[in-house]
Parts: C-alpha cells; structure tokens; sequence
C-alpha cells in the first residue's frame, strides 16, 4: 500500500517536472524562433520575395509568441497531468514542424547550396527541440519523423538517385540517433527525480530524527528538572525532622518523629525506584523473563508490611483472595506493579479501606486494588498513564510522588502482556487491576489463605559482609533489634575474624556484591566451602544483578525492612519450638 502510495506520488513528481521544463524550454524556443526567422530571410526573401516569405514567416511567428501564454493558462488550469503534458507535447512538436515546412515550399527557388544550408539549419533546428520534447520521447520521435521526411521532400527535384538514398538514409540515421538522444535526457530525468524524492525523504526522515532528539532532549530535561524538584521536597523535610528528633527529649515526640522519617525514606526510596525504572524505560533497557509464578505468594510478599503502613495512617486494609493460583508473569515486574497499586491506594486515601482482591475474569486472574480515597474525574484520567503527569487529586490529598508510578506500570504491563485497568470518581476512590493470563491446563486454585510474616531471628547467627560503614552499622543495629546475633566486616578477613570469635558458623549470609577486594558472591562461595550451603542474600546497589548469574538470591538497594525480613523469612527454616503465625 505504501508502495503503491510512493510510485504514484513519483509519478506525479516526474510529470510535474516534465511539464515545469517544457513550459522553460518553450520559452526559450520564442527567442530562437525570431532568430531562426531572421536566418532563413537572408535566404528566402533574395530567392522568393517577400511577400511569399511573409506568407510563411508572418503565420509562424505569431504561433510561436503565442503559444507560451495558451500553454499557460492550460497548465494553470488543468494542472501539471499527464494530458496536459501530452497537449502541451504536441502543439509544441506542431509548431516546430512549422519550420521545417519552408524547405518543401521554398526549394524550387532556390539552388543546392541554399537547400543545404537551409537543411543544416533545420536538421539543427529538430536536433535543439530534443530540449524541448524529450520529456515526451514519443511525441519527439513522431515530430523527429515527420520534419525529417518534411525536410526529404524538400531535395526532390534537387538531387537524384544515389543522392537521394544517401540524403535519406542519413535522415534516417540522424532521426534515429535524436530519438535515442531523447530517451537517453528523458532517462535522465527520470533518475533525477527519483535521487531528488530519495533525497527528500532523507532530509525528511533527518529532521525526524533531529525532531525526536530534540525532543527526547527536551523530555530529559523536563525528567531531570521534575526528578531535582521532588527529590528535594522529602529530603528537606527530612533534614527538619532529623533535626526534631536529634533536639527532643519527649520519647513520645521521638517516636512520632521517627515514624515520620520513616516515612519519608520510604517515600524517597519509591521516588528512586521510579527513576531508576523510567531511566530503564527511556533507554529501552528494562527486561522481561515471563515464567509461572504463585500468584498468592507473590501477592503475599507485595503486602509485606502494608496493613502496619495503613494502620499508621488510620486506613484498613483487608486481603480478599477469591480464587488463588499459577499465572504467567515476570514475577520482578508484577510485585514492583501491585506495590505501586497499593502504595497509590494509601496515598490517594484519607479515610476507608483498601482491598486487594483476587479473582477469576474469563479464564484469567485478575489483581485489584479498591480504595476509598479522593478519586479522579475524567479529564485525570485521560492523562494518568503519561510520565510526570499529577492530577488534581495529588493535590487533595497532599500526596507525595512525581507522577511516573502508573506510566512505569503501563510498560510493566506491556512488557509482560498483562491487560491494566484503572477506574475512578471523584469522592469514590480509584480501582486499579492487572489481567494475568494462566497456564494452559492449569485452573484456577481455591482460595488459599496468606501466611502470615512472623519470624524469629532469637538465636539466629547472621555474617554481614559490607564495606560501607554507615550500612553496615545500620544493618547491624536492626538485625540485633530483630533477636539476631551478628558477625560483621567490611571484608572477608574481618568476617572471618568475627565467626571465630563467635564461635560458630553462621545461619544466614548477608553480603554487599561490590567490596573493596573481590564481589559478594565469590566471598559467599567462600564461607560455604568452609561452613557448608548456608542460606545467603546479597544485597546490591549494582543496576544489573540478573544479568551476572551469581547463582545467590539478590535484592537492590534501597531495601526496605519488611522486604528484608520476608527475604529472610522464606529462606530460614522456623527454629525448633517456634511457629510461623497465620
């Protein structure tokens, strides 16, 4: 089709020209004609007279003036198409023939040198229209024929005979390299438009791409400019609050402070997750690894700690898993989407409650998340998937964000071929729902309740492998907190240092992957051939941990708490005595 569109647009463009260097060569043909005129009067008037010569020249001249403005007003009118130039062709090659006419009707009065001369100058005179008419190759090889045999006529009775044949065959021979000449310029054309339409699309698609630069370029710096401005909202409250918190000495005030602060870490952490992720969106980077995954162990892990988030905030929330099961997803992808889903709902709410349901669509699952919150009106809506768009009701609800959670959900979704659906009213709330498609031969699970996140870590020696001091610290501090004992070094002499001065091996491996010699995986192939297969975790702020194959569960920095004690939780057996609460 696109094809079809090309070729017809070529030929239109081949014809327009045709026609634009006809007009021109027409043109010029006027002056010529005048002095072509001239020419054959010093040889007609002494011979004929001027009253035949008159006869010829007076006719010839006003068809030759005015044929340029009626070729004009045709093409003004018609349009350059092909039977405008056909036309124009042929009244034209009429005109010519007009010149050669003289020869035939003149040649009685004159002698064989005049014939001669007189035929030198016309066969001239057919060789120059080739400018004119060879966009019309036909049309120039019936005048060539025509003003030749015109031209033939003109010797009878001045030769005879072998020079009659000679005269002829050389007509013939001049004729036919004329028109070859013709096809040849008409060639010529020809390529010429096709290298013009070849270089118009590429100076097209040139400033198509300069255009799409330009605005990739423009989108940068919006996306740098957005991402300064509301980085910087949460980190200064933050330094007010650590200032608070450092000067109080009500516990009560401390506490509300601390709570405070947690908060907005986690809010600048969900701010650098999303430019992370929108950075991998722009640069075509992120990936996709579709597999089977547990549906409810998936969503079990994404509402890690959410209830506790929720209750801060005066807000219920409430799991409603109506049907449970296998899908096919990217099990990276669809916890990052409901987390998105949830964190929205709790920010976007400030009363209610907030469901995230389960249930069978046509053979699908489907992941919803209800809320009560502030709501959208349509015009929102029409904008929610674009990056950096927040609606008015990021505004009513004092929410905090730069506006890239949902248009990173929009990828995510497509990435792994998952139907997204959001809804809302203002005042009513917002449902947001992800279609996932299940296994062929596999149905649909009864519901099956999610366990519960309560882990004891009483008794439980961790080995902490970071070479950052600050992390390390704090690391230390909440796992000790949590009932750990902890053995920790910034590089594997210093861990070693610190198992033997515990006494014992470890229950669990927490390792940075970049240290200040060697990587975290080869220092935990290490303390497994001295300790045996200990359970192991790194944590990372490298951008493309699956990429390397570390053969070790990993997770990326910045990593939350809750996120750290479910990781910790699926990979430590229950110690002896103790039970995992429902």
């Amino acid at each position: 089709m696109a094809e079809g569109a090309d070729g017809e647009a070529g030929a239109g463009e081949m014809t327009r020209r045709s026609v634009e260097m006809l007009l021109r060569q027409t043109r010029a043909g006027a002056g010529i004609s005048v002095l072509l005129g001239g020419i054959f009067g010093l040889i007609l008037v002494p011979a004929a007279g001027w009253t035949l010569f008159l006869c010829w020249y007076g006719p010839f001249l006003v068809v030759m003036l005015a044929r340029q403005p009626y070729f004009d007003r045709v093409v003004a009118r018609d349009g350059p198409t092909e039977f405008t130039l056909l036309r124009v062709a042929i009244l034209a090659a009429f005109s010519g023939w007009l010149a050669a006419v003289t020869l035939p009707l003149f040649s009685r009065y004159l002698g064989v040198a005049h014939v001669g001369v007189l035929t030198i100058l016309l066969v001239g005179w057919v060789a120059l229209a080739v400018g004119v008419l060879a966009v019309q190759p036909r049309v120039y090889a019936v005048y060539v024929t025509v003003c030749m045999l015109t031209i033939f006529l003109g010797w009878i009775g001045q030769a005879e005979g072998l020079e009659m044949l000679t005269i002829g065959v050389g007509m013939v021979l001049g004729g036919f390299m004329l028109v070859q000449l013709a096809r040849v310029i008409h060639g010529q054309v020809r390529d010429a438009v096709v290298a013009g339409e070849q270089n118009a699309r590429l100076v097209g698609q040139l400033r198509d791409a300069l255009a799409r630069q330009q605005e990739a370029q423009r989108a940068r710096s919006r996306f740098l400019g957005a991402a300064s401005h509301d980085l910087r909202q949460p980190v200064q409250a933050l330094l007010f609050l650590s200032d608070i918190f450092r000067k109080s000495t009500d516990s009560a005030r401390r506490d509300a402070m601390a709570q405070q602060i947690m908060r907005t870490g986690e809010s600048i952490d969900n701010m650098f997750r999303h430019l992370v992720d929108f950075a991998q969106i722009d640069a075509g980077t992120m990936k996709v690894a579709l597999q089977p995954v547990d549906l409810n162990r998936l969503v079990h892990g994404a509402i890690s700690g959410f209830a506790e988030k929720c209750a801060a905030k005066g807000l219920r929330f409430r799991v409603d898993p109506q049907v449970g099961g296998t899908v096919i997803a990217d099990p990276v992808l669809l916890e990052r989407v409901l987390r998105n889903f949830l964190d929205n709902a709790c920010k976007y709410s400030l009363h209610g409650e907030i469901v995230l349901r389960v249930r069978q669509v046509a053979g699908d699952l489907e992941v919803c998340v209800q809320d009560e919150g502030v709501g959208m009106d349509e015009e929102d809506l029409a904008q929610v998937w674009n990056a950096f768009h927040r609606g008015r009701s990021a505004g009513l609800a004092e929410a905090e964000g730069i506006g890239l959670g949902l248009a990173i959900c929009r990828h995510m979704a497509d990435l792994m071929r998952a139907g997204l659906e959001l809804t809302s009213a203002p005042g009513q709330g917002t449902r947001a729902a992800i279609r996932l498609p299940v296994p062929q031969g596999v149905a649909a699970a009864a519901r099956v309740p999610v366990p519960g996140l309560a882990l004891v870590l009483a008794g439980r020696l961790v080995a902490v492998l970071e070479n950052d001091k600050l992390a390390r610290l704090a690391l230390e501090s909440w796992l000790q907190e949590a009932g750990a004992q902890v053995a920790a070094g910034s590089g594997l002499p210093q861990l070693r240092a610190a198992l033997a001065a515990a006494g014992r091996a470890p229950d669990f491996i927490l390792a940075d992957y970049r240290l200040n010699e060697g990587d975290g995986a080869e220092a935990i192939r290490s303390l497994r051939a001295e300790h045996g297969e200990i359970p192991a975790l790194i944590i990372s702020g490298e951008p493309d941990l699956d990429e390397r194959s570390l053969g070790v569960p990993f997770l990326q920095k910045p990593v939350t708490p809750d996120k750290l004690l479910e990781q910790l939780r699926r990979s430590l057996p229950a110690p002896d005595g103790v039970r995992l609460a429902d």
